[in-house]
This record gives C-alpha cells, sequence and structure tokens, in this order.
C-alpha cells in the first residue's frame, strides 16, 4: 500500500491540537482553502490536506492517514466544493474519524438534482452576464 503523507501534501496552520481539517475542491485546486483555514486558526489548529492522489478511493485512503498522522480525531471536516464531496464520502466511510461535517458549495449527491444544474445557474445570471457568457 502506497505511503501518502508527505510534506508537500498537507500544510498546517495554528498550534496543536489540530482539530479542524478543511479539504479543497478540485481535484487541481490545492491551496483555495489556506485562506479558510488561516481565519481558523485563531481558534486552533487547522489541517489543510492537499489531494496528490488520483482515484477516490486512493483520495479517500490519502486523507485517512493525513488525518490519523497529525489530527486530534474525530476532527471536524470543512469540504468546499469537490472536497465537500471527498469529504461525504471520507464520513461514510470512517464515521469515527469525524466530530462534524460542513459541506460547502457541495455537488449534488442526486442524478434527479444533476440535471438542473445547469438551468439553475443560468436562472442566476443577469442580463449582462448572460449576454457576456453566451456571446
Amino acid at each position: 500500500m502506497k505511503n501518502y503523507t508527505n510534506m508537500n501534501n498537507l500544510k498546517k496552520y495554528g498550534n496543536p491540537p489540530f482539530s479542524l481539517a478543511v479539504i479543497h475542491g478540485g481535484p487541481g485546486a490545492p491551496g483555495e482553502m489556506a485562506p479558510v483555514a488561516r481565519e481558523l486558526s485563531v481558534f486552533g489548529g487547522v489541517l489543510e490536506p492537499l489531494q496528490t492522489a488520483v482515484t477516490i478511493e486512493e483520495q479517500v485512503r490519502e486523507l485517512k492517514e493525513i488525518l490519523e498522522g497529525h489530527g486530534d480525531l474525530p476532527v471536524t471536516l470543512i469540504g468546499f466544493s469537490w472536497g465537500a464531496m471527498l469529504s461525504f464520502i471520507f464520513t461514510a466511510r470512517h464515521p469515527h474519524l469525524v466530530k462534524k461535517l460542513i459541506l460547502i458549495g457541495s455537488g449534488p449527491y442526486e442524478e434527479k438534482y444533476a440535471a438542473r444544474i445547469k438551468k439553475t445557474r443560468i436562472n442566476r445570471l443577469g442580463k449582462e452576464d448572460l449576454e457576456t457568457s453566451f456571446a
């Protein structure tokens, strides 16, 4: 089994214990949760795992390894976009490692909701946005 923990895929903010973890979107958006981590670090230690694994299974394993190795378990997970979906999957598989789960800007988990995403986004655009988006 591959060992995923290295200092290239984890940033720490504040001081131990590290009871919060912010999970970025993407894949491919490492570091986007850094401003959130910095703000939260005034209240306690925050982990910012940076996803380096390719598959969902590997990303769940990578996150588990990081949290078990560096977190004050159970942790509060704050996931954004893809990070929200990954956090949801992770929590379903490892509920004993998660105290609280906060999902921000998550994609839908049911196909019936996914079908409405484009229509919802277009309806939220103003007239000027519509003209420049589809020109």
